[in-house]
């Protein structure tokens, strides 16, 4: 069977597009927030049910046909530890995951084997094991040997599938055991303990909830603890067979223009809107990789906003959860701050000068308007507005009439180019 192909949509796998909406403020709208392609906050309904854990060596270049002891059966899992994954993972995927969607140009067989094990096809043990191998031809031969988790898992109710590949500490190797039936195992509680270590941070995530399962392909989140920007290609492309579902330079732009947005609309106070939107454009120019809307909120903005913006985010189908910087479409935006009065005056200034009190201060009045002192030293005055065209151009064009090549396009001026 080809595990690529495609089954057809039921009401339990169908994306949120396929469904009926509810509305996001009232009810059904849990519904609609569970589906992959609506904007999650957090993980905190994600439930384990069974796991295996499988030891990956470090891959041999020289040897295609490497022998993996594969586990045999599903772990043994105690309360305690099922508790303590979930609290972990939930954090992980809350704080550091993206979204992402099957790219068929990968030539991945995971995404079939997720929708194989998603429509009750193909068991944990099976599947897994294929995962193995293929995580481990995926891999260079600079990576070292680890884990890989592979979970049943639920998300809000739906079926998932849930991966963790781990590095191992130095000196530290998993034991395995037998069941009394003589079936190899590994301990989870040994993964567990591994994962919850300081020095623990090398770790890698997927989660696959069957309504991520559309005609287009696959859909779900990952996350890459080891990266500060976005995810080991062999991770994301090779071994899970996706791609990021926007691109980091988009979901930019439209942080900038909803944060814009939203600093003009409820934003009362004149100083707060200019501290505002000089924070916003800082920390898009910031050397930073990438950008935690939820941690710029606690940094840049007063107690009583903080709720407002990130629902106003969420409302705009920006994630509060960190994305990955990219400025190429705002980049024109970040280096002067416009500030525009309801009586036709308007300032331009570099964001450096807007921060110096010294040099710009904004002063609210308490009645709607604000004085705004500008200290410096007045160099040039001149008229400002779009130049027409000059005079002798006016009468050499009537004299001439069209030139000879046919072509009597206005020739804009240099302020007009």
């Amino acid at each position: 069977m080809d595990h690529r192909q495609r089954r057809p949509m039921n009401v339990e796998n169908a994306p949120l597009s396929h469904r009926t909406r509810g509305n996001r403020h009232g009810k059904g709208c849990r519904v609609e927030w569970a589906q992959v392609g609506a904007v999650r906050t957090d993980f905190g309904d994600l439930i384990i049910d069974q796991a295996i854990v499988h030891v990956v060596p470090q891959r041999r270049r020289s040897d295609s046909s490497q022998e993996v002891a594969l586990s045999e059966t599903i772990c043994t899992m105690t309360h305690d530890v099922r508790t303590a994954l979930q609290a972990k993972l939930r954090g992980v995927l809350a704080s550091l995951g993206r979204e992402i969607v099957e790219d068929p140009d990968t030539k991945s067989m995971l995404p079939g084997y997720v929708q194989s094990f998603l429509a009750g096809e193909r068991n944990l043990v099976d599947v897994s094991g294929e995962m193995v191998h293929l995580l481990l031809r995926s891999q260079t031969g600079v990576s070292p040997a680890g884990l890989l988790l592979v979970a049943s898992a639920r998300l809000a109710g739906h079926r998932s599938l849930l991966l963790v590949k781990l590095e191992q500490e130095t000196g530290m190797q998993a034991s395995e055991t037998f069941t009394t039936a003589g079936l190899r195992t590994f301990d989870v509680k040994y993964f567990a303990d591994l994962l919850f270590t300081e020095k623990s941070k090398v770790y890698k995530i997927a989660l696959f909830p069957a309504s991520g399962v559309t005609e287009e392909g696959l859909e779900g989140w990952a996350a890459d603890r080891q990266m500060t920007k976005g995810m080991a290609r062999f991770f994301l492309e090779k071994f899970l067979g996706c791609r990021p579902k926007d691109e980091p330079r988009e979901v930019t732009r439209r942080f900038q223009e909803v944060t814009t947005e939203w600093i003009n609309k409820y934003v009362a106070d004149p100083d707060a809107r200019v501290t505002y939107m000089m924070a916003t454009m800082t920390e898009l120019q910031s050397a930073e990789t990438s950008l935690d809307p939820t941690v710029f909120a606690q940094k840049h903005l007063s107690l009583h906003h903080r709720d407002d913006y990130i629902s106003f985010l969420a409302k705009n189908e920006v994630s509060p959860n960190t994305f990955d910087k990219d400025t190429e479409l705002v980049e024109g935006r970040l280096k002067k701050l416009r500030v525009v009065f309801g009586n036709g005056i308007s300032i331009i200034a570099p964001v450096e000068v807007m921060g110096d009190d010294s040099t710009v201060a904004i002063e609210d009045q308490g009645d709607g308007t604000a004085t705004v002192t500008i200290t410096g030293t007045v160099t040039t005055t001149s008229a400002y507005g779009t130049a027409g065209r000059r005079a002798t151009e006016k009468t050499d064009a009537g004299a001439s009439g069209p030139r000879s090549d046919g072509d009597d396009t206005d020739v804009p001026s240099v302020d007009e180019r």
